[in-house]
């Protein structure tokens, strides 16, 4: 069975980071150019991706938006899941990235990248996780039931990282070594030999 992971399009804190301090993360929308990066990878899959296929997206606004893209292109019939353990790494309720007090700063370098937690929101440790939830329930019973070929995955840059640290054995000091994960970008994850092997397969590249 085949796992494809899908970063949604550019989002609009993608542009502006300002935009989470009054902007509930989970509402913030493509942006126009995140919408043609959405349908350019819904336009690749439609190439690799057989009637046996299921997707799954996290529930926020632009991975909702970036995987309805994709589910359109997709053949008719294939089921479209909405699940909250791969939503985007949260930073708090309304983050703003420029109050940044001593005392957390102080805190963060004490704690870790991995282990720090922000203030109603989660650690990296938290997003990890989830994803070793998700894995171990929604695409287990998938490859167990032995009803799909393809588990599409449209969800956020944190919580790739995260999944890809665990079916990896990635040790969690490597985090400063991650490499970026483009928007609408979408990277193969399959196994072999009991071990898994990624691959970044497509980029969407538009004006």
């Amino acid at each position: 069975m085949n796992i494809y992971l899908i970063r949604h399009g550019e989002a609009e804190h993608n542009v502006d980071k300002t935009v989470m301090a009054h902007t509930h993360d989970s509402q913030h929308s493509l942006t126009e150019l995140g919408l043609k990066q959405a349908q350019a990878t819904a336009e690749f899959f439609k190439t690799i991706v057989t009637p046996k296929t299921v997707l799954y997206s996290s529930p926020y606004l632009r991975t909702m938006q970036t995987a309805q893209a994709i589910h359109s292109s997709l053949p008719e019939g294939i089921p479209f899941y909405e699940n909250p353990l791969i939503r985007e790494w949260e930073l708090g309720n309304l983050y703003d990235f420029t109050d940044r007090t001593p005392e957390k700063k102080k805190e963060f370098k004490a704690a870790g990248q991995f282990y720090f937690r922000f203030q109603n929101g989660e650690s990296l440790a938290d997003v990890y996780l989830r994803a070793t939830m998700f894995m171990n329930t929604v695409v287990e019973r998938a490859k167990q039931q032995q009803r799909y070929e393809n588990v599409v995955i449209v969800t956020h840059a944190a919580f790739i990282h995260m999944l890809l640290t665990f079916l990896m054995n990635w040790p969690i000091e490597d985090l400063k070594n991650f490499k970026p994960v483009e928007n609408a970008s979408v990277l193969k994850i399959n196994e072999v030999d009991g071990d898994y092997q990624h691959e970044k397969i497509f980029v969407p590249i538009v004006n």
